[in-house]
């Protein structure tokens, strides 16, 4: 319980006056989470919004990006990368082996893997992907490790929408709680 009440502590000391000692234990969260998929980070640490009490202003957004948004990011993407070469090169045997228990089978995924033909607007499908808030990683590394997605287009693009992920997160609850009102100061 005390290591709890500590985490949102460190969270919110993090998010609300963000600095470059909170880029490490971001980092490191970040990693931990995406890898074995605790809790929908982002959302946890832009809650901690709720205890700002300033204005929204540009200079606490560009705070934002670079100590809170990028270490988040940076930290997800090579927390997704286990998990992506594990699907890589170990999903066609545990498919084959197990596919009447996941009632599809290595043609199936086959089918799939058809509709995607490598090109920019497949990639741009991915990025969104990852950059809305409510949708979890690990399905995500899964199939694209799955459906040999190229590593590094995966990388890059896991890195920037987790970035856009945590901003776009840290905007809304921004927004909801002071309103359009508070961010017209950019």
């Amino acid at each position: 319980m005390l290591s709890a009440l500590h985490f949102v502590d460190m969270a919110k000391a993090t998010v609300i006056d963000p600095s470059p000692a909170s880029f490490m234990p971001l980092f490191i969260f970040s990693f931990l989470n995406d890898l074995i998929g605790v809790f929908p980070f982002a959302l946890v640490l832009a809650g901690q919004l709720v205890f700002y009490h300033g204005a929204f202003t540009a200079a606490l957004w560009m705070k934002l990006l670079v100590f809170v948004a990028l270490p988040v990011g940076l930290g997800s993407a090579l927390g997704s990368v286990p998990l992506y070469f594990l699907a890589y090169y170990g999903g066609k045997k545990l498919i084959n082996k197990w596919h009447r228990f996941f009632r599809f089978s290595w043609e199936d995924v086959e089918k799939v893997n058809a509709y995607f033909k490598g090109t920019w607007y497949d990639e741009l499908v991915f990025l969104v992907l990852r950059c809305a808030p409510v949708l979890p990683s690990i399905p995500l590394d899964i199939a694209s490790g799955i459906l040999r997605m190229r590593f590094l287009p995966f990388f890059v693009l896991t890195a920037a929408g987790s970035i856009a992920r945590m901003m776009l997160t840290l905007l809304a609850v921004g927004m909801s709680l002071s309103g359009f009102s508070g961010l017209s100061r950019f």
